[in-house]
């Protein structure tokens, strides 16, 4: 009976061990989970760690610049424009809200011609390229149909004018190479050290091009970024109706390709227009051109840089957008928004009672007997245009030169 007493009940370490085996495997569960959360934590704790640090810097401000491929989307559709208009494009497209109004003003006031629409011009704050554009009406009213195209390149000549030109001369070049940038009876085409100008053939008249970007530059070669539309683009490369002049009106300004800016001549501004904003580089009577913000008119700028080198702040840029120019067409939410809760009136910004002490007197007129061909339907309206040539008076005055803008020859480039 001892015996099997001592076979049946287990001794005191059997106790034990049979307890141990019990509370193994909750015990093992604890163990193994404490090693898990562990891990876990320091896991995280080193991706902490590498992690970047949240940028404090808006999204327009994440890249500085425009690349390669977007300049060339912008830039492919006008970069075989005349020097001078294109310069003078250029230089108005950082101002998009006074094109806005010079645009809505051109087509309110058709009827005004020549010595009118000098005088009436004389009336207005807007920046000379503004002003110049106005004797260019189609040109004018391109960019202001196309806004958002507009304020593109104008941020990106503000952002980095050297890249925008340098641009231009590749679009060229290809353009070259395909035998599709000749001189012909419009324009005057020249090579000097690799730098393509392109002039008018005859100084006293205009001719502004249109053309496929896929016939005059070969085949596209960023195909994720196929150029802007800016005007329904013809089968292949034509002109417009040629626009006059006169022989010493579109010099005021020209680009300086090697330098990469444009250039102002001052006599043929600052007697006109003594708010023309210009650089401190100086040849002659040539200064550098110089983006003067009190014409951006509080537009928002393309990035932080930009912002701090003109003096605005994101606060300024939020409140006063683009979208006071517009009616909504092509506009995100923000713009339209920003309509409805400010509207925009274009006799906003009126001259102000001292605006004739800032002009200067008119000077004396000479008529030329200037005469100009009528030619194709004009680039700018997929309508067609009337077989007509724009006449305008050639000035004998230094003071008035500038005003016709456009392309003549911009004096000797470098």
């Amino acid at each position: 009976m001892r015996l099997i007493k001592y076979c049946l009940c287990p001794t005191k370490e059997e106790n034990i061990m049979r307890k141990c085996k019990n509370h193994l495997t909750p015990l093992t569960f604890f163990v193994v989970f404490s090693l898990f959360l562990s891990t876990l934590a320091m896991a995280q704790n080193a991706l902490a760690a590498e992690a970047p640090a949240p940028s404090s810097v808006s999204s327009d401000s994440s890249r500085e610049s425009a690349s390669q491929e977007e300049l060339a989307q912008i830039l492919a559709p006008i970069a075989l424009y005349q020097d001078t208009l294109l310069s003078q494009m250029f230089m108005a497209a950082t101002y998009p809200l006074e094109i806005v109004e010079a645009a809505r003003f051109i087509k309110g006031n058709a009827s005004l011609k020549e010595d009118a629409l000098d005088k009436a011009l004389k009336e207005k704050e807007w920046d000379v390229s503004v002003k110049s554009l106005c004797y260019f009406p189609n040109v004018l009213a391109l960019l202001n149909k196309n806004l958002d195209a507009t304020k593109k390149l104008g941020d990106y000549f503000l952002d980095d004018q050297t890249a925008v030109m340098g641009m231009v001369q590749t679009l060229r070049a290809k353009a070259h190479k395909e035998g599709n940038l000749k001189s012909t009876e419009e324009q005057k085409i020249s090579v000097e050290k690799e730098i393509i100008i392109i002039e008018s053939a005859n100084p006293e008249v205009v001719y502004v091009p249109s053309y496929s970007c896929t016939y005059v530059y070969g085949p596209w070669w960023y195909h994720h970024y196929p150029p802007y539309v800016w005007y329904p683009p013809p089968p292949r490369y034509g002109f417009g109706v040629g626009i006059v002049i006169g022989i010493g009106i579109g010099r005021w300004c020209h680009p300086n390709w090697r330098r990469g800016d444009i250039d102002i001549d001052i006599n043929r501004t600052v007697n006109f227009n003594k708010n023309v904003n210009i650089g401190s580089r100086d040849k002659g009577n040539r200064k550098a051109w110089k983006h003067n913000p009190r014409h951006r008119q509080g537009v928002a700028y393309n990035n932080k840089t930009t912002r701090k080198n003109f003096g605005q702040s994101n606060r300024v840029a939020k409140q006063r957008d683009l979208s006071r120019g517009r009616t909504g067409q092509g506009l995100d939410r923000k713009t339209r928004d920003s309509i409805k809760k400010q509207g925009f009136n274009s006799n906003v910004h009126k001259s102000s009672p001292n605006s004739k002490a800032r002009a200067s007197q008119p000077a004396a007129r000479q008529p030329s007997a200037m005469r100009s061909r009528a030619q194709r339907s004009n680039a700018f309206k997929s309508s067609g245009s009337g077989q007509r040539t724009s006449r305008m008076s050639q000035r004998g005055s230094a003071s008035r030169s500038f005003n016709r803008g456009g392309g003549g020859r911009g004096g000797r480039r470098r």
